[in-house]
Protein backbone atom coordinates (compact mmCIF):
# COMPACT_ATOMS: atom_id res chain seq x y z
CA UNK A 1 0.00 0.00 0.00
CA UNK A 2 2.76 2.46 0.85
CA UNK A 3 4.18 1.90 -2.90
CA UNK A 4 0.52 2.29 -4.43
CA UNK A 5 0.73 5.70 -2.27
CA UNK A 6 3.63 7.04 -3.89
CA UNK A 7 1.84 6.99 -7.68
CA UNK A 8 -0.29 9.02 -9.85
CA UNK A 9 -4.15 8.79 -9.19
CA UNK A 10 -4.51 7.35 -13.22
CA UNK A 11 -2.49 4.55 -12.22
CA UNK A 12 -4.18 3.44 -8.95
CA UNK A 13 -7.56 3.92 -10.62
CA UNK A 14 -6.34 0.91 -12.96
CA UNK A 15 -5.12 -0.74 -10.05
CA UNK A 16 -8.63 -1.31 -9.02
CA UNK A 17 -9.14 -4.09 -11.97
CA UNK A 18 -6.26 -6.23 -10.29
CA UNK A 19 -8.30 -8.22 -8.01
CA UNK A 20 -11.27 -7.63 -5.43
CA UNK A 21 -9.18 -7.27 -2.21
CA UNK A 22 -7.31 -4.67 -4.22
CA UNK A 23 -10.48 -2.59 -4.89
CA UNK A 24 -11.30 -3.41 -1.47
CA UNK A 25 -7.93 -1.42 -0.01
CA UNK A 26 -7.93 1.31 -2.26
CA UNK A 27 -11.35 2.40 -2.05
CA UNK A 28 -11.00 2.07 1.46
CA UNK A 29 -11.89 5.57 3.29
CA UNK A 30 -8.16 5.38 5.37
CA UNK A 31 -6.30 4.87 2.40
CA UNK A 32 -8.14 7.63 0.08
CA UNK A 33 -7.64 10.24 2.73
CA UNK A 34 -4.03 9.25 3.24
CA UNK A 35 -3.28 9.85 -0.60
CA UNK A 36 -5.08 13.09 -0.96
CA UNK A 37 -2.58 13.85 2.39
CA UNK A 38 0.41 13.09 0.20
CA UNK A 39 -0.34 14.85 -2.85
CA UNK A 40 -0.56 18.32 -0.21
CA UNK A 41 2.73 20.64 -0.80
CA UNK A 42 3.11 24.18 0.16
CA UNK A 43 3.83 24.92 -3.15
CA UNK A 44 0.61 26.70 -4.97
CA UNK A 45 -1.37 23.58 -6.39
CA UNK A 46 -3.54 24.52 -9.51
CA UNK A 47 -5.97 23.30 -11.39
CA UNK A 48 -6.95 24.87 -14.62
CA UNK A 49 -9.70 23.88 -16.31
CA UNK A 50 -10.93 24.73 -20.10
CA UNK A 51 -14.24 24.40 -21.16
CA UNK A 52 -15.46 23.98 -25.13
CA UNK A 53 -14.83 22.63 -28.25
CA UNK A 54 -11.74 21.88 -29.99
CA UNK A 55 -13.23 21.30 -33.43
CA UNK A 56 -16.61 22.59 -35.00
CA UNK A 57 -19.58 20.03 -34.55
CA UNK A 58 -18.22 18.97 -31.68
CA UNK A 59 -18.97 18.14 -28.44
CA UNK A 60 -17.53 20.16 -25.64
CA UNK A 61 -15.06 19.08 -22.88
CA UNK A 62 -13.59 19.95 -19.85
CA UNK A 63 -10.08 19.46 -20.27
CA UNK A 64 -8.20 19.48 -16.63
CA UNK A 65 -4.40 20.69 -16.25
CA UNK A 66 -2.37 20.85 -13.07
CA UNK A 67 0.09 23.32 -12.67
CA UNK A 68 2.37 24.98 -9.97
CA UNK A 69 5.29 26.95 -9.88
CA UNK A 70 8.18 24.66 -9.45
CA UNK A 71 7.30 22.09 -11.67
CA UNK A 72 5.77 21.58 -15.69
CA UNK A 73 2.27 21.27 -16.61
CA UNK A 74 0.61 18.36 -16.94
CA UNK A 75 -2.42 17.37 -18.20
CA UNK A 76 -4.96 15.25 -16.09
CA UNK A 77 -8.16 14.00 -18.23
CA UNK A 78 -10.68 15.24 -20.65
CA UNK A 79 -14.42 15.40 -19.50
CA UNK A 80 -17.34 15.60 -21.84
CA UNK A 81 -19.71 17.73 -20.35
CA UNK A 82 -23.18 16.19 -19.85
CA UNK A 83 -24.92 19.01 -21.82
CA UNK A 84 -24.83 22.55 -23.75
CA UNK A 85 -26.82 25.68 -22.60
CA UNK A 86 -28.31 27.59 -25.07
CA UNK A 87 -25.46 30.48 -24.78
CA UNK A 88 -23.07 27.49 -26.24
CA UNK A 89 -21.61 27.37 -22.87
CA UNK A 90 -22.39 24.62 -19.84
CA UNK A 91 -22.71 25.74 -16.45
CA UNK A 92 -19.19 26.35 -14.77
CA UNK A 93 -17.91 23.89 -13.08
CA UNK A 94 -17.27 24.02 -9.27
CA UNK A 95 -14.65 22.31 -6.91
CA UNK A 96 -14.44 20.85 -3.76
CA UNK A 97 -12.02 18.72 -2.31
CA UNK A 98 -10.73 17.00 -5.19
CA UNK A 99 -13.97 16.82 -7.08
CA UNK A 100 -15.49 18.92 -9.26
CA UNK A 101 -19.21 18.83 -10.26
CA UNK A 102 -20.41 19.83 -13.96
CA UNK A 103 -23.50 20.51 -16.40
CA UNK A 104 -26.80 22.51 -15.53
CA UNK A 105 -30.06 21.66 -15.24
CA UNK A 106 -31.99 18.41 -15.01
CA UNK A 107 -28.27 16.89 -16.12
CA UNK A 108 -25.63 17.36 -13.85
CA UNK A 109 -22.50 14.71 -13.29
CA UNK A 110 -19.68 14.60 -10.78
CA UNK A 111 -16.07 14.20 -11.74
CA UNK A 112 -12.51 13.59 -11.01
CA UNK A 113 -10.28 15.72 -12.50
CA UNK A 114 -7.31 13.56 -11.37
CA UNK A 115 -8.57 10.55 -13.02
CA UNK A 116 -11.11 11.14 -15.37
CA UNK A 117 -13.45 9.26 -14.11
CA UNK A 118 -17.41 10.07 -13.62
CA UNK A 119 -20.82 9.74 -12.22
CA UNK A 120 -24.25 10.90 -13.64
CA UNK A 121 -26.01 12.47 -10.66
CA UNK A 122 -30.04 10.88 -10.43
CA UNK A 123 -32.25 13.32 -11.82
CA UNK A 124 -34.27 16.12 -9.03
CA UNK A 125 -37.86 15.13 -8.65
CA UNK A 126 -40.78 16.74 -8.88
CA UNK A 127 -39.94 19.84 -10.80
CA UNK A 128 -40.75 22.51 -13.25
CA UNK A 129 -37.23 23.78 -13.69
CA UNK A 130 -33.31 23.89 -11.84
CA UNK A 131 -32.63 27.59 -10.49
CA UNK A 132 -29.60 26.91 -8.92
CA UNK A 133 -27.33 24.30 -7.38
CA UNK A 134 -24.89 24.16 -4.81
CA UNK A 135 -21.95 21.48 -4.23
CA UNK A 136 -20.19 21.02 -1.64
CA UNK A 137 -17.73 19.24 1.12
CA UNK A 138 -18.77 18.33 4.65
CA UNK A 139 -15.40 18.29 6.66
CA UNK A 140 -16.79 16.67 9.74
CA UNK A 141 -18.70 13.98 8.18
CA UNK A 142 -16.31 12.91 5.13
CA UNK A 143 -19.21 13.55 2.46
CA UNK A 144 -19.82 15.51 -0.52
CA UNK A 145 -23.41 17.07 -0.72
CA UNK A 146 -25.41 18.58 -3.73
CA UNK A 147 -27.79 21.37 -2.52
CA UNK A 148 -30.62 22.01 -5.65
CA UNK A 149 -33.32 24.81 -5.59
CA UNK A 150 -36.00 24.14 -7.88
CA UNK A 151 -38.90 25.93 -8.92
CA UNK A 152 -42.38 23.87 -7.99
CA UNK A 153 -44.78 26.47 -9.17
CA UNK A 154 -45.09 29.39 -11.80
CA UNK A 155 -44.25 32.96 -11.24
CA UNK A 156 -47.12 34.98 -9.32
CA UNK A 157 -47.98 35.23 -6.10
CA UNK A 158 -45.69 35.01 -2.88
CA UNK A 159 -42.38 34.57 -5.51
CA UNK A 160 -40.42 33.09 -2.44
CA UNK A 161 -42.89 30.35 -1.50
CA UNK A 162 -42.85 28.74 -5.27
CA UNK A 163 -39.40 27.45 -4.51
CA UNK A 164 -38.37 23.65 -3.41
CA UNK A 165 -35.09 22.84 -1.42
CA UNK A 166 -33.74 19.67 -2.20
CA UNK A 167 -30.14 17.63 -0.80
CA UNK A 168 -28.15 15.10 -2.32
CA UNK A 169 -25.79 13.47 -0.66
CA UNK A 170 -23.11 11.89 -2.90
CA UNK A 171 -22.26 7.75 -2.26
CA UNK A 172 -25.19 7.44 0.55
CA UNK A 173 -27.40 4.46 0.59
CA UNK A 174 -30.09 6.91 -0.19
CA UNK A 175 -28.61 8.72 -2.98
CA UNK A 176 -30.78 7.15 -5.59
CA UNK A 177 -33.12 10.11 -4.73
CA UNK A 178 -33.21 13.74 -3.38
CA UNK A 179 -34.08 14.39 0.26
CA UNK A 180 -36.54 17.55 0.56
CA UNK A 181 -35.58 20.13 3.57
CA UNK A 182 -37.34 23.26 4.71
CA UNK A 183 -36.02 26.45 4.38
CA UNK A 184 -37.21 29.20 6.96
CA UNK A 185 -35.89 32.06 5.32
CA UNK A 186 -36.99 33.51 2.04
CA UNK A 187 -34.62 34.20 -0.74
CA UNK A 188 -33.33 33.55 -4.46
CA UNK A 189 -29.49 33.03 -5.37
CA UNK A 190 -27.86 35.54 -6.90
CA UNK A 191 -25.00 35.75 -9.15
CA UNK A 192 -23.63 32.50 -10.05
CA UNK A 193 -21.07 32.28 -7.90
CA UNK A 194 -20.38 30.25 -4.51
CA UNK A 195 -17.49 29.44 -2.12
CA UNK A 196 -17.21 26.37 0.04
CA UNK A 197 -15.40 26.44 3.39
CA UNK A 198 -15.01 24.12 6.36
CA UNK A 199 -18.31 22.68 5.48
CA UNK A 200 -20.31 25.70 5.09
CA UNK A 201 -21.14 26.78 1.83
CA UNK A 202 -21.58 30.74 0.78
CA UNK A 203 -23.48 32.44 -1.63
CA UNK A 204 -25.17 36.18 -2.62
CA UNK A 205 -29.27 36.33 -2.12
CA UNK A 206 -31.60 38.62 -2.62
CA UNK A 207 -34.01 38.62 0.37
CA UNK A 208 -36.80 41.52 -0.31
CA UNK A 209 -35.15 44.05 -2.23
CA UNK A 210 -31.95 43.37 -0.24
CA UNK A 211 -28.89 41.51 -1.21
CA UNK A 212 -27.32 39.35 1.20
CA UNK A 213 -24.23 36.66 2.35
CA UNK A 214 -26.58 33.44 3.08
CA UNK A 215 -24.50 30.22 4.46
CA UNK A 216 -25.52 26.63 4.41
CA UNK A 217 -24.23 24.15 6.65
CA UNK A 218 -23.13 20.98 4.71
CA UNK A 219 -23.97 19.31 8.15
CA UNK A 220 -26.66 20.15 9.96
CA UNK A 221 -28.12 21.15 6.55
CA UNK A 222 -29.55 24.74 8.31
CA UNK A 223 -29.80 28.12 6.91
CA UNK A 224 -28.53 31.44 8.09
CA UNK A 225 -28.48 34.93 6.60
CA UNK A 226 -24.92 35.96 7.93
CA UNK A 227 -25.02 39.70 6.92
CA UNK A 228 -26.10 42.20 4.61
CA UNK A 229 -24.19 43.22 1.37
CA UNK A 230 -22.80 47.27 1.92
CA UNK A 231 -24.34 49.91 -0.26
CA UNK A 232 -20.68 49.91 -2.85
CA UNK A 233 -21.50 45.95 -3.27
CA UNK A 234 -25.00 46.78 -4.77
CA UNK A 235 -24.38 46.19 -8.40
CA UNK A 236 -22.51 42.78 -8.49
CA UNK A 237 -22.38 41.50 -12.06
CA UNK A 238 -21.83 38.16 -13.32
CA UNK A 239 -17.38 39.01 -12.71
CA UNK A 240 -18.58 38.81 -9.34
CA UNK A 241 -16.84 35.68 -7.23
CA UNK A 242 -16.76 34.10 -3.89
CA UNK A 243 -13.56 33.21 -2.64
CA UNK A 244 -11.41 31.65 -0.10
CA UNK A 245 -9.27 34.26 0.86
CA UNK A 246 -7.20 33.69 4.54
CA UNK A 247 -10.60 31.26 5.86
CA UNK A 248 -12.36 33.99 4.89
CA UNK A 249 -15.37 34.54 2.89
CA UNK A 250 -14.72 37.26 0.33
CA UNK A 251 -16.38 38.92 -2.75
CA UNK A 252 -14.30 40.04 -5.54
CA UNK A 253 -15.53 42.19 -8.33
CA UNK A 254 -13.64 44.76 -11.41
CA UNK A 255 -14.43 47.88 -12.25
CA UNK A 256 -15.78 49.00 -15.95
CA UNK A 257 -12.22 49.46 -17.00
CA UNK A 258 -11.11 46.27 -15.82
CA UNK A 259 -7.73 47.02 -14.52
CA UNK A 260 -8.62 47.82 -10.56
CA UNK A 261 -9.85 45.22 -8.48
CA UNK A 262 -12.12 45.21 -5.44
CA UNK A 263 -12.31 42.85 -2.73
CA UNK A 264 -14.57 42.59 0.06
CA UNK A 265 -13.49 40.41 2.93
CA UNK A 266 -16.15 39.34 5.61
CA UNK A 267 -15.36 41.00 9.13
CA UNK A 268 -16.84 38.36 11.36
CA UNK A 269 -14.75 39.94 14.57
CA UNK A 270 -16.76 42.22 14.25
CA UNK A 271 -19.83 42.79 16.46
CA UNK A 272 -22.06 42.86 13.47
CA UNK A 273 -20.65 41.09 10.57
CA UNK A 274 -19.56 43.82 8.11
CA UNK A 275 -16.84 44.33 5.39
CA UNK A 276 -13.64 45.27 5.24
CA UNK A 277 -12.46 46.27 1.15
CA UNK A 278 -9.31 45.86 -0.15
CA UNK A 279 -8.41 47.42 -3.63
CA UNK A 280 -5.36 47.12 -5.66
CA UNK A 281 -4.38 48.36 -9.64
CA UNK A 282 -2.75 46.33 -12.49
CA UNK A 283 -2.69 49.84 -14.71
CA UNK A 284 1.32 49.70 -14.29
CA UNK A 285 1.26 46.19 -15.72
CA UNK A 286 0.05 46.52 -19.37
CA UNK A 287 0.82 43.24 -20.58
CA UNK A 288 -1.92 42.11 -18.59
CA UNK A 289 -5.48 42.57 -19.76
CA UNK A 290 -9.11 41.29 -18.92
CA UNK A 291 -8.33 39.28 -16.06
CA UNK A 292 -10.61 37.84 -13.53
CA UNK A 293 -10.27 36.79 -9.92
CA UNK A 294 -10.50 33.16 -9.14
CA UNK A 295 -9.09 32.75 -5.72
CA UNK A 296 -5.80 33.14 -3.52
CA UNK A 297 -3.55 30.30 -2.37
CA UNK A 298 -2.70 29.77 1.35
CA UNK A 299 -0.30 32.30 1.72
CA UNK A 300 -2.92 35.38 0.57
CA UNK A 301 -1.94 35.76 -2.81
CA UNK A 302 -4.25 36.22 -5.49
CA UNK A 303 -4.89 34.09 -8.17
CA UNK A 304 -6.14 35.97 -11.57
CA UNK A 305 -6.32 34.82 -15.24
CA UNK A 306 -7.67 35.48 -18.48
CA UNK A 307 -11.56 34.52 -18.58
CA UNK A 308 -10.46 32.39 -22.10
CA UNK A 309 -7.80 30.20 -23.47
CA UNK A 310 -5.24 31.65 -25.81
CA UNK A 311 -2.20 30.29 -27.11
CA UNK A 312 0.17 32.27 -24.54
CA UNK A 313 -1.85 31.37 -21.35
CA UNK A 314 -0.29 32.33 -17.86
CA UNK A 315 -1.64 32.33 -14.29
CA UNK A 316 -0.69 35.10 -12.55
CA UNK A 317 -0.13 35.34 -8.50
CA UNK A 318 -0.68 38.68 -7.10
CA UNK A 319 0.87 39.47 -3.73
CA UNK A 320 -1.10 42.37 -2.20
CA UNK A 321 1.51 43.23 0.81
CA UNK A 322 4.27 43.79 -1.37
CA UNK A 323 2.66 44.71 -4.68
CA UNK A 324 4.70 41.94 -6.41
CA UNK A 325 3.54 39.17 -8.80
CA UNK A 326 4.32 36.11 -10.46
CA UNK A 327 3.43 34.14 -13.71
CA UNK A 328 2.47 30.43 -13.68
CA UNK A 329 2.46 29.65 -17.87
CA UNK A 330 0.34 26.93 -18.33
CA UNK A 331 1.58 24.61 -21.52
CA UNK A 332 -0.66 22.51 -23.97
CA UNK A 333 1.18 22.26 -26.47
CA UNK A 334 1.22 18.56 -26.03
CA UNK A 335 -2.33 18.52 -26.78
CA UNK A 336 -3.01 18.63 -30.37
CA UNK A 337 -6.64 19.30 -29.95
CA UNK A 338 -6.24 22.75 -28.54
CA UNK A 339 -4.37 23.81 -32.03
CA UNK A 340 -8.08 24.11 -33.27
CA UNK A 341 -9.55 25.70 -29.95
CA UNK A 342 -12.72 28.03 -30.17
CA UNK A 343 -13.09 30.61 -27.32
CA UNK A 344 -12.42 28.39 -24.32
CA UNK A 345 -13.88 29.21 -21.08
CA UNK A 346 -11.52 29.31 -18.31
CA UNK A 347 -11.53 28.17 -14.65
CA UNK A 348 -8.49 28.04 -11.83
CA UNK A 349 -8.95 26.57 -8.90
CA UNK A 350 -6.75 26.90 -6.07
CA UNK A 351 -5.16 24.56 -3.66
CA UNK A 352 -6.24 21.35 -5.80
CA UNK A 353 -4.84 17.58 -4.80
CA UNK A 354 -4.74 14.14 -6.46
CA UNK A 355 -7.83 12.21 -5.06
CA UNK A 356 -8.66 8.33 -6.12
CA UNK A 357 -12.07 8.85 -5.04
CA UNK A 358 -14.95 8.45 -6.97
CA UNK A 359 -13.48 5.36 -8.37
Amino acid sequence: MEIIRRLPAKSVARFLLVSKSWANLITNRDFIKSFETRSCSSQPRLLVCFIGRTKPCQRQYCYFFFSSSSSSTTFLSRVKCPREDPECFPCLPHYANGLMRLGYGEKKLICNPSTGKSIALPKVKNIMSVSKSLFGYDTVNDEYKILCMTKKSPDGIKPHSRYEYQVLTLGADEQSSWRTIECSIPHRYCCNAYVCIDGVVYFVAKTGADLCLMKFDLRYEKWDLLTRLSSDMSRLGEDCTLINYEGKVAITTTNTSGDTFNVWVIDQAAREPGWLKKSFSIESWKFLSKLSIYGSTHTGEFILAPRYYSHDFSVILYNPNTNGLRKIKVDVKGSDEFKHGRRMRTMVFSEYFQSIRLL
